[in-house]
Formats: C-alpha cells, sequence, structure tokens
C-alpha cells in the first residue's frame, strides 16, 4: 500500500473518532472521563462521584493525554500524506483550532487555546517521529548497500 493511501486512512480514522469525542456534551465526555479512569484503576468509583482532587488532576490529564495521542497520530497521517514537516505542523494546528472551534458550540463544551497547543505538539511529535524512522531505514538500507 503506497505511503499517502496509508496516510489518508490514518487521518480519515482519527479525525472521525475526534469529531466524534468532540461532539459529546460536558457531562457525557466527564462521564467517560471518570470511566476511564476506574477501568484504568487510577480512581474509584467513589472519587469520580465525590469530584475529588485526585479524580479533577486525573481527568485533567487523561484528557489532555487523549488531546496529544489523537494528534501524535494526526501528525504520523498527515506527514505519510504530505512528506513535508512545514505542511503537517501547519495542517495540524489548523485541525486543532477547528476541533476547538467545534467544541465552542457543544453543551458544556469549550475551546481552549492551550489544547490547540497541545494538538499541535501532538502533531508536532508524531511527524517528527515518522520522519526521523523514514531517516534511519534509508540510512539502515544505505549501510547495507555499502
Amino acid at each position: 500500500m503506497k505511503r499517502q493511501t496509508i496516510g489518508k486512512i490514518i487521518l480519515i480514522s482519527i479525525f472521525f473518532i475526534t469529531f466524534w469525542f468532540s461532539s459529546k456534551p460536558g457531562n457525557e465526555s466527564a462521564n467517560q472521563s471518570g470511566r476511564t479512569l476506574i477501568a484504568l484503576r487510577l480512581v474509584t468509583k467513589e472519587d469520580v462521584a465525590l469530584k475529588t482532587k485526585k479524580y479533577l488532576i486525573m481527568s485533567k490529564r487523561i484528557r489532555k493525554t487523549a488531546h496529544l495521542s489523537l494528534y501524535f497520530l494526526g501528525g504520523v497521517g498527515i506527514f505519510l500524506i504530505t512528506g513535508s514537516l512545514k505542511k503537517s505542523i501547519f495542517i495540524v494546528f489548523i485541525l486543532g483550532g477547528l476541533d476547538e472551534l467545534h467544541q465552542y458550540f457543544v453543551p458544556g463544551r469549550g475551546a481552549q487555546v492551550r489544547d490547540v497547543f497541545i494538538d499541535s505538539l501532538g502533531g508536532i511529535l508524531g511527524a517528527f517521529t515518522i520522519k526521523f524512522s523514514f531517516l534511519l531505514y534509508r540510512l539502515n538500507i544505505k549501510n547495507k548497500n555499502s
């Protein structure tokens, strides 16, 4: 399968997932975070019900980790499509901004500039990771042929 095709599959999949998560109203999104934290055994049901400090901290961390992770994969997909770090960074930044704009209109949610930067960081890390992997692969092939 061609690199661009794989990139398109990754990108479309990731942004459908991102749109689905972003479409959840605030209370539903918070409940989803709570269930995830309980499943990972990071908090108890009581922590979630009482909204303890531990739960609030862990909830914020898991949400930001989700942003970073999804956009990391998005950055990989975009780099596979474009082959350019500059284009990848620009596109990830725009998509992060559009995601936050979308959340602004979802009940109980809001747009946060900080999340755009977290999204962008994830995308940049993903694009750099795949570019670095390609460079290592080429060096390995070149050394084998020498």
